[in-house]
């Protein structure tokens, strides 16, 4: 049985997505596609090591960097020489998540040198998605001055991965300190979220779902960006990591792609906390630099 769905998951992909199937599909592609039963555990598992981080690494939480209630981040240092900042921007379509549930990310991280703060932002219906782009954007200055002007590498999934994208191209005076950035599953294009539930709160219409996708504005003078998506994800989401690989590549800015195999949408993030995990080991080649072959 699973062959069979994997067969029909992979005539799917093959399909080309045009007009007349793009209203039907959409749902699927970017809401429904994405589930899967095993995440249920999978997210019990993190809620245990979220506990875990707080209690052993003895992390200074909520930290606010701007007025809104939301605008708070953690911050777990590390016992090591510190190498950089990785800055973490959670998944949630712009509207639901919390900080607090991706913690776990920090212990495997901080081990390796690296300090780490992970970000909570504004939310719709509350904000519109550039409105939120904004408000984080405030926790870059706050996070270089409580790391005596580190490096930043910036880490976002889903939601987060735009976030992550559209604050390296509007950095302005703290662009330098951005060593680099791992896009996790993004979504860069949110044009095909118009009819979608999650649009519900968005309230997008053409014109701002549009302003609001980086894909169509990537320019020169970005830091190099890891791509990466889980080969499990819908079309969609491996589609729109390719998109957004190419057109900051041709922007003629430093990109690379990664496809990890046997991993979901949520499955992925434990690529930044296994010790082989391939994520953690994008991260920690970002403090030294680029290949030039």
């Amino acid at each position: 049985m699973s062959g069979s769905r994997r067969r029909r998951g992979d005539e799917q992909a093959s399909r080309p997505v045009t007009q007349a199937t793009v209203g039907v599909s959409n749902q699927f592609e970017y809401i429904d596609g994405q589930l899967r039963p095993s995440q249920a555990a999978l997210f019990e598992h993190y809620a245990a090591a979220n506990e875990q981080a707080v209690h052993s690494g003895q992390p200074a939480l909520e930290l606010p960097y701007g007025p809104h209630a939301r605008q708070t981040l953690d911050l777990f240092r590390t016992a090591e020489r510190r190498r950089a900042v990785v800055a973490y921007f959670h998944a949630g379509y712009w509207q639901s998540r919390d900080k607090s549930g991706f913690r776990f990310l920090a212990p495997p991280l901080t081990a390796d040198g690296f300090d780490v703060a992970v970000i909570n932002y504004p939310l719709s219906p509350e904000q519109g998605v550039m409105e939120i782009v904004n408000a984080a954007a405030a926790a870059l200055p706050v996070l270089a001055e409580l790391t005596d002007n580190a490096p930043l590498i910036l880490v976002g999934h889903s939601a987060g991965a735009q976030i992550a994208v559209e604050l390296a191209m509007a950095a302005g005076s703290h662009a330098a300190a951005i060593a680099g950035i791992v896009s996790i599953s993004g979504v860069f294009d949110l044009e095909p979220l118009l009819d979608t539930t999650v649009n519900a709160k968005l309230g997008l219409d053409p014109a701002t779902a549009r302003a609001a996708s980086p894909v169509h504005r990537a320019a020169p003078g970005a830091p190099r960006t890891l791509f990466a998506v889980g080969a499990l994800e819908t079309r969609a989401f491996r589609d729109q990591t390719t998109r957004m690989a190419g057109a900051w590549a041709d922007a003629g800015n430093p990109a690379s792609q990664l496809t990890v195999p046997d991993a979901d949408h949520f499955s992925i993030l434990t690529e930044l906390c296994r010790e082989d995990g391939m994520l953690r080991a994008a991260i920690g080649d970002f403090d030294r630099p680029a290949s030039t072959s």
